[in-house]
């Protein structure tokens, strides 16, 4: 199985319409800017005149490799990106003809077995108002399972309803709770679930991670399906936009390279000065807070990924 990252189920993979022609002079230009760097580093060194072009010749071999290694390896992704995305969105289809909620219920009982620590789950018989739809144990906790299923809609699963499970999990007597939906959680839900430190704590698992759960355990409701391009699975520019949030709290990576970017264009307005200085410092502050803030939400976000837990 290939690796899986996060956002490989949030954000939409990109594309590249261009011909060979354009690939290739976007190879040929990454590899004249890396020669003329390695050229001019190797100018400036105080070296004898024969070891400098021995040197030369080296510098400009290693950046043609480091060249076509990045492109290799930036395809070899986007294809993997690709790949999971589709089936992810095929599967989120599946999920989405799952009728009746005791068939969503145990199929999170099968990931859940397949994928966490977990002993003696069952799936209780539904009744009565409980929100409580599995019990067992997770790390020899005694746990809370709760499975909505969001359906044709995009669902949202509210504080109220967090509340209500909340209460019966710790009346019950459970050490922890679970919340699993095919859909997602709003902000407030997520802010009030990381405010309560008690005794009980309830996790949050949402339709991404359900996705990453049946990848993770090969479930026939995740399908290996190759990338095919389709016009519907085109984003907007405001949907892309909106994604934002999402792909910063899933990639601490991204974050950090906000972070870094804002850092450079601080230094460089420090240099530059005057008006063009100060817009350099505006857009590196922005940057800045970008990353810094995104840090803080990945951070916050890898805490709820129970298959991530060490």
């Amino acid at each position: 199985m290939t690796k899986d990252k996060p956002h490989y189920y949030v954000q939409n993979p990109a594309r590249d319409d261009r011909t060979r022609l354009a690939r290739a002079i976007d190879i040929l230009l990454a590899l004249l800017l890396v020669w003329l760097l390695a050229a001019l580093t190797i100018h400036v060194l105080p070296l004898a005149s024969v070891l400098s072009g021995i040197l030369t010749v080296l510098a400009l071999a290693l950046g043609t490799l480091l060249v076509f290694w990045y492109h290799r390896h930036k395809n070899k992704a986007l294809r993997q990106h690709r790949d999971i995305w589709y089936s992810a969105r095929k599967c989120r289809e599946n999920l989405k003809e799952m009728e009746s909620p005791g068939d969503f219920a145990a199929l999170v009982k099968e990931l859940i077995e397949n994928t966490l620590p977990v002993t003696g789950f069952k799936v209780l018989a539904p009744g009565g108002d409980s929100t409580i739809d599995l019990t067992g144990y997770f790390r020899n906790r005694k746990v809370g399972v709760m499975c909505v299923n969001s359906g044709t809609g995009d669902l949202k699963i509210t504080t109220g309803e967090i509340k209500k499970f909340y209460t019966e999990v710790r009346q019950a007597g459970f050490d922890n709770g679970i919340v699993f939906t095919s859909g997602s959680f709003d902000d407030e839900t997520r802010r009030f679930v990381r405010r309560m430190r008690g005794q009980v704590r309830i996790h949050l698992v949402d339709g991404h991670a359900v996705l990453r759960m049946a990848r993770r355990a090969n479930h026939p409701v995740f399908p290996d399906e190759r990338w095919r391009e389709e016009k519907e699975s085109r984003i907007s520019g405001l949907e892309m936009a909106l994604s934002i949030k999402e792909n910063i709290m899933f990639s601490r990576g991204k974050a950090l390279s906000f972070v870094l970017l804002g850092i450079v264009l601080v230094i460089i307005s420090a240099l530059l000065g005057g008006f063009i200085g100060t817009v350099y410092l505006a857009v590196g502050v922005i940057n800045l807070f970008v990353g810094f803030s995104g840090i803080i939400l990945s951070y916050l976000r890898k805490q709820e990924l129970l298959m991530d837990w060490r």
